[in-house]
């Protein structure tokens, strides 16, 4: 067998020269200067925000450098808006688009990539018009249809789950959406009850060891709801609670510990009559309200009934990556906190027409710490922006010791081009910088031994340079050295939100 390239090999197949770290020391500095590269165009810019080449997608991936694990097997599931164009009509925010699922499948020497959009009821709706009809995230169509039901408005363009024999497309403000694992064509939205059709489904579901599944939903129209649901390994719905809460908005990601559910509900909210008045993008309905504070509410899993309720200084928090509980009942769990949310309304926006000044205040990851007696904090732990937290999945709901996110630093380029390893107590301890001309999206763990954080990350990127995406392997424990192997794609694909990794 020939020796697969040194990881020293790959960096220079990729331009650049390995960078590493120090947790708030100078090699981080560094590190986030390494890259001198000319700014990238604006029409380079936008490739990251173009609608997928085609409908449908397929191609092996071609080796860039350095070589697979013979034991990673299995498939990356990803999803995220990629029809951001369609009847001479442009969504206005990164959210809005049609969903298109991918399948990168890992066969230990090779790496092959299937994508299709989902030609969701929605979409079907609009085929048949000729014309967009119905509101997205944030943006409205010039003539708006009447909407029935949630899932007349579901783009499937968020996440997937794969769970209970059945693979899901989920979306924020609706039902799963099934589809085939073979054609990748859209199946039936899941009914969870008869009662329950359409009703909201979060896009960040939570898989515990023993195959459990949590998750929430958040109903702001007509009434203010949040949803609970515990799902059983064999995929049927076990118990279901909805909790009234007003106000209230987008509450996008929560964790699990071993006893409880924790959400946090940042003053980010919906004034329904504003909604109900219209016509008023979902997104454009949502006020600031830095006087609410961010509200915790603590939900028992056994009864999916609140059980403490805490107050904190305002935030706005799209992201969690982990939560787990002391004996005494605290409860630590990570967050990726902004100061408040104009990254979401502004940023957001003005990177679909290629303007990446991102002037508003990025996430950060803080930890929060809620003691049983009332008390509670957030307390910074690394000063980098970052967000898409992922962590080993087998630690779900248990004390971990690592979290893997997106970093990086506002310095004129994609605020997260960095891949990094948190420690929830001591900050970065380990990162790669991407070149200027690569922009990462969310990498995920995929385990490998049985110790925590053994194993690789995998995530895709997007080569503005090439006009091409591409994947990267990294060993989980040694990010600074490098990608193990990145290989890449013939075609470029829209930059996507959140995907799985179901072994083979």
């Amino acid at each position: 067998m020939t020796a697969a390239p040194s990881r020293r090999a790959v960096l220079r197949a990729l331009g650049t020269l390995p960078v590493v770290m120090a947790a708030g020391g100078a090699g981080a500095a560094a590190a986030d200067a390494a890259d001198a590269a000319p700014a990238l165009t604006a029409d380079q810019r936008r490739l990251a925000f173009a609608t997928a080449p085609a409908e449908t997608l397929a191609a092996p991936l071609t080796t860039l450098a350095g070589g697979l694990p013979p034991d990673l097997t299995g498939v990356l599931w990803r999803n995220g808006p990629a029809e951001h164009e369609r009847f001479g009509h442009r969504y206005g925010h990164w959210f809005d688009g049609d969903g298109m699922v991918q399948a990168f499948t890992f066969t230990g020497a090779s790496v092959s990539h299937r994508a299709r959009i989902l030609d969701t009821p929605k979409r079907r709706r609009e085929t048949a018009a000729g014309k967009r009809l119905l509101p997205a995230f944030s943006t409205l169509p010039p003539e708006v249809a009447p909407i029935m039901a949630p899932d007349d408005m579901n783009a499937a363009n968020t996440s997937v789950l794969a769970h209970g024999g059945r693979l899901m497309a989920l979306w924020e403000g609706g039902s799963a959406l099934e589809f085939d694992s073979e054609t990748l064509e859209a199946g039936d939205f899941v009914s969870w009850r008869p009662d329950l059709a359409g009703a909201p489904f979060s896009a960040h579901p939570k898989v515990e060891a023993d195959g459990t599944c949590w998750n929430i939903g958040c109903v702001t129209f007509p009434r203010l709801m949040l949803l609970f649901y515990r799902i059983d390994p064999q995929g049927r719905l076990a118990a279901f609670n909805a909790l009234p809460v007003d106000p209230l908005g987008m509450v996008h990601d929560y964790v699990v510990t071993k006893r409880h559910l924790v959400l946090v509900v940042p003053p980010f909210v919906i004034e329904p009559e504003r909604f109900a008045a219209g016509p008023i993008s979902f997104l454009d309905a949502h006020v600031w309200r830095p006087e609410l504070g961010t509200r915790v509410i603590v939900v028992d899993k056994e009864t999916l009934a609140p059980v403490r309720r805490y107050d904190l200084p305002p935030g706005f928090h799209f992201h969690h990556g982990n939560g787990w509980e002391e004996a005494d009942g605290t409860i630590h769990l990570d967050l990726c906190q902004a100061a408040d949310p104009m990254f979401a309304i502004h940023d957001l926006r003005a990177v679909m027409e290629g303007d990446w000044g991102f002037p508003s205040a990025h996430p950060h990851y803080r930890r929060m710490v809620l003691r049983p007696g009332g008390a509670a904090a957030i307390e910074q732990v690394a000063t980098a922006v970052a967000d898409f937290p992922r962590i080993d999945p087998r630690r779900t709901g248990l004390r971990h010791r690592a979290l893997f996110a997106l970093t990086g630093a506002r310095d004129g380029g994609w605020p997260l081009s960095r891949v990094g390893r948190i420690d929830p107590d001591h900050g970065v301890v380990d990162g790669w910088t991407y070149p200027r001309h690569l922009i990462p999206e969310e990498h995920v763990f995929v385990p490998r031994g049985t110790a925590e954080g053994d194993g690789w990350l995998v995530g895709p990127f997007l080569d503005l340079e090439r006009s091409a995406a591409g994947l990267s392997v990294f060993e989980a424990r040694h990010l600074a050295d490098g990608p193990l192997w990145q290989g890449l794609l013939p075609y470029p694909l829209p930059l996507g939100l959140h995907g799985t990794f179901v072994a083979a």
